[in-house]
């Protein structure tokens, strides 16, 4: 009978925690990667994959601040990868929040049709006069029957100049 050695079983674990991370099981991701945590070597480069992978799934389930400090803790890992990758997450989690503008405001019509469209003014809270979100353009159907005697024109001359090009080369 074939031994299954400890590595083995925590890169399964491994490989299963991931694919759970994946398919958006965080729970089930992080059961499986610190069961994977305590079988494998961490100092390896397996072992610091598993730790990384565990970071973001604690951060995925709202466990920022344990993902924070498993990121703290890979400081020192031995393989560079995965100092790089702990460096680039935490960098991540603790970089502060950003903040909305005052009194930028994006609005994007959804559209039955496009006739039912009623532009609303925006609501802007210094006091000046509202203003449309953007230019209105008339959906109706182009003049067409207006002659164009430039566009006529210019064919005629073009088939002329065409016409004299080919009577010299022949």
């Amino acid at each position: 009978m074939e031994e299954i050695s400890a590595d083995k079983i925590a890169s399964d674990l491994y490989q299963q925690g991931v694919l759970n991370f994946e398919r958006g099981d965080y729970q089930k991701a992080i059961t499986m990667l610190e069961r994977a945590r305590a079988l494998a070597i961490l100092e390896t480069s397996l072992g610091g994959e598993i730790l990384i992978w565990l970071a973001n799934a604690y951060d995925a389930n709202g466990r920022t601040e344990e993902a924070i400090a498993l990121c703290r803790s890979l400081k020192n890992h031995p393989v560079g990868d995965v100092r790089k990758s702990a460096k680039y997450i935490l960098g991540i989690l603790t970089a502060p929040p950003l903040s909305k503008l005052e009194g930028v405001v994006s609005e994007v019509p959804i559209l039955a049709s496009p006739d039912t469209y009623q532009s609303k003014p925006i609501a802007r809270s210094t006091g000046t006069t509202s203003q449309k979100p953007f230019r209105e353009v008339s959906l109706e159907k182009p003049n067409t029957e207006s002659k164009n005697n430039f566009l006529w024109f210019a064919i005629a001359v073009t088939l002329s100049v065409l016409a004299l090009w080919a009577a010299k080369s022949g």
